[in-house]
Parts: C-alpha cells; sequence; structure tokens
C-alpha cells in the first residue's frame, strides 16, 4: 500500500497572506492598550451596579456585564491578531488603570470599596486576562491542496 507524498505546507508570507508592518503592529499594540485603559475604567465605575431580583437579592448586573465584556475585548484581540502582543497590551492595561482606581484618592475617597463586589472585580480582572492569554490558539482546519 503506497501513501501520498507528504505536502509541505508555504510559510504565510508566501501564501499569499499580508503581513502588517513594524508601524503597523505598533499601532495595534497602542490602540489595544487604549482600549484595556478604557475597559478598566469602565468597568470600574460600573462593577458596583446592582438590581433587586424581587426582594429577594441583589443582581451584581455592574459585574456581569464588566467582567464578559472586557473578556471579549480580550478573545476579539486574540482572534484578530497575529500575535498576543495587542491581547497582552489590552490586558496590562485594563489591570493597570483596575489597580491605580483601587488606590484611595487624595481626599480618600475610593471607587473600588472593600466590598464582595470590589473583591471579585480586582481579582477577577487579572484572572480572565491570564485565562484569555494563556488559552491555546485554535488552529483552523487545513484545506486539501488543489
Amino acid at each position: 500500500m503506497s501513501y501520498p507524498p507528504a505536502v509541505a505546507s508555504a510559510p504565510p508570507a508566501a501564501s499569499g497572506a499580508l503581513v502588517p508592518s513594524t508601524g503597523l503592529r505598533v499601532l495595534a499594540v497602542v490602540v489595544a492598550l487604549a482600549l484595556g485603559f478604557l475597559f478598566g475604567v469602565l468597568g470600574t465605575i460600573v462593577h458596583q451596579i446592582t438590581v433587586s431580583a424581587f426582594g429577594l437579592f441583589d443582581l451584581p448586573v455592574g459585574l456581569i456585564i464588566a467582567l464578559p465584556a472586557f473578556a471579549l475585548l480580550l478573545v476579539g484581540l486574540r482572534m484578530v491578531a497575529p500575535s498576543r502582543w495587542a491581547a497582552l497590551a489590552a490586558a496590562a492595561g485594563a489591570v493597570a488603570i483596575v489597580a491605580l482606581l483601587a488606590l484611595p484618592g487624595p481626599g480618600g475617597s475610593v471607587l473600588i470599596p472593600d466590598s464582595v463586589l470590589g473583591m471579585v472585580w480586582v481579582v477577577g480582572a487579572p484572572l480572565v486576562a491570564v485565562v484569555v492569554l494563556a488559552w491555546p490558539r485554535m488552529r483552523g482546519a487545513s484545506r486539501p491542496a488543489a
């Protein structure tokens, strides 16, 4: 029984795929960092929002929106960018701004109080970042050569 010869796949640059320039990659990382700052600030603002569910318990709507939104930002960057650098920049920006906003202000006021919701936000954002960044890249099914 004979097997067909193995066909080596061409490198991405030779197969016609566009390779972004260094300047474009740097711009993508800077934009991702800014998006990380934005998501960190917005998540810090909304994470304390709760809605009473029939007077039985408070539903943490802010956390239910903020953590998945941050995860979706990172997953989207992982899917679109050719490497992890953009997602890493967004994660670093969000985690850095959350850490900064967790500190007391000049007047002693805090944006992230010492509560369950505050701790879930402070610990949850870096955990989401670590999981998304450490997740292996899913390779698509290769097409047979024509």
